[in-house]
């Protein structure tokens, strides 16, 4: 393949690895001669069955996979087939380490740095959820490590090659991919057969934070069979049984084992509620750099205003900790644009000797008013849900009221596609045309 220009858009330059369905090659857009990571359906598996199903389903993840639009996605650029049959995915190219290859060489991570890539994980899993998308492969192997200005675990989800839109999937394609997966992190209803949702992710999630956390699974049996098995009936180890000797922050081992509840109905019903949890968890603090785990999990505003402590001369660490998490999670927010900001500290009397200076101006604020047509849409920023139902009022501050800030919205609602519209706050008011789903 090396030097075939696929479509006359995308050149294959040199092999890189290979996958579960093919092999992925370091190739380049030849119009904006942009890298990219081209991954090309193996002939050989196609021929093992049904070609034109095989390349339907593999052209089904890229279809997929373009739809999303979230920091932790991977970026779809261009799919498509070609005469003689090859199908590729043209997806940007990652310069990092796969999770499951840290893991290997580290054994366990600390439990910050493991919550801090299962909180990206879930927000990835978050925008997919929403447009009724199941993962249902999440596992190390599906999470890819980059590094990000100051932080250096930020992730990629990979791979939405077992996905299937539950809305509108088959039901011969739903009875055909059941059972698709990985053994080690297959929810107890997907091994069975049965129906999937957002909380099979969730269980998968669940196995993996386990992992990273103990450095070992909770079903580990000597055959895939007996793996998948104790997921169906087997009560989960705890992690302080699994893992003596490391230290949790409070809170946390209940989390994890909510998820890995055989029940889905036991389980958090959503990727929103497992990050609430997560942020909620007392005693986590950051392993990462603190600005970047800060602008990834801003506090909610309740834990911002926290009392201050009595009694005591002096701040404990752990208190003098929590002051600097707040202290960058309110900057990040600002810098961001953000909707909510706090209320600003009084200044402290300067000394005798220093003047005082003058107050600083007001963070400049702009309202966007949002609407569509039919009403009723849900729109996002980023993956965050910036309006549940349209129309509405999106409130920026900072240097997101800018009016040279450019805002790319995303317009979700059932049965129409989906839009995506870079809009600033001088384009107010915006009104935005759904289009039916076929």
């Amino acid at each position: 393949m090396v030097g075939t220009v696929l479509l006359g858009r995308v050149r294959i330059l040199r092999p890189i690895a290979r996958g579960g369905m093919g092999k992925v090659y370091l190739g380049e857009q030849t119009r904006m001669h942009r890298p990219c990571a081209v991954k090309i359906l193996d002939a050989r598996l196609a021929a093992s069955g049904d070609p034109g199903e095989f390349a339907r389903r593999f052209l089904l993840e890229a279809s997929v996979a373009a739809k999303l639009s979230h920091p932790n996605v991977v970026t779809i650029f261009d799919y498509g087939e070609t005469p003689d049959g090859s199908c590729f995915i043209a997806m940007e190219y990652l310069e990092g380490r796969v999770l499951s290859e840290e893991l290997k060489e580290a054994g366990r991570l600390a439990p910050d740095r493991a919550i801090h890539i299962a909180e990206q994980v879930a927000r990835a899993l978050r925008e997919a959820h929403a447009l009724d998308v199941v993962h249902r492969d999440v596992k190390p192997g599906n999470v890819f490590l980059v590094k990000r200005d100051d932080d250096e675990d930020f992730v990629k989800v990979l791979d939405f090659g077992l996905v299937a839109e539950v809305q509108r999937a088959e039901v011969q394609d739903v009875q055909e991919m059941r059972i698709m997966g990985s053994p080690r992190y297959m929810a107890p209803e997907q091994v069975q057969g049965q129906a999937v949702d957002a909380r099979s992710d969730v269980y998968s999630l669940g196995v993996m934070l386990y992992g990273m956390l103990a450095g070992r699974l909770p079903f580990e049996k000597s055959s895939e069979l007996a793996t998948m098995m104790a997921h169906v009936s087997d009560p989960a180890p705890t992690l302080t049984s699994a893992a003596p000797e490391v230290a949790l922050p409070r809170g946390l081992e209940a989390v994890v084992m909510k998820c890995l509840a055989k029940k889905p109905d036991d389980r958090y019903p959503s990727m929103d509620a497992l990050l609430t949890a997560l942020r909620l968890a007392p005693g986590i603090e950051p392993s990462v750099p603190v600005s970047s785990r800060s602008a990834m999990s801003p506090m909610l505003p309740e834990q911002l205003q926290a009392p201050p402590p009595s009694g005591g001369s002096g701040l404990p660490i752990a208190a003098g900790a929590v002051v600097l998490i707040v202290g960058v999670a309110i900057v990040a927010l600002l810098a961001r644009g953000r909707l909510w900001s706090p209320p600003a500290p009084a200044a402290e009397a300067p000394p005798v000797a220093t003047p005082s200076r003058p107050a600083p101006a007001p963070s400049p604020t702009a309202t966007i008013r949002v609407a569509t047509d039919p009403p009723g849409a849900k729109v996002q920023e980023e993956g965050e849900t910036m309006c549940e139902s349209t129309p509405c009022d999106i409130t920026y501050v900072g240097d997101g009221a800018g009016p040279g800030f450019e805002h790319l919205l995303v317009f979700l609602k059932a049965d129409y596609k989906l839009e995506r519209r870079l809009v600033s706050v001088t384009a107010s008011p915006v009104t935005i045309k759904l289009t039916k789903a076929r």
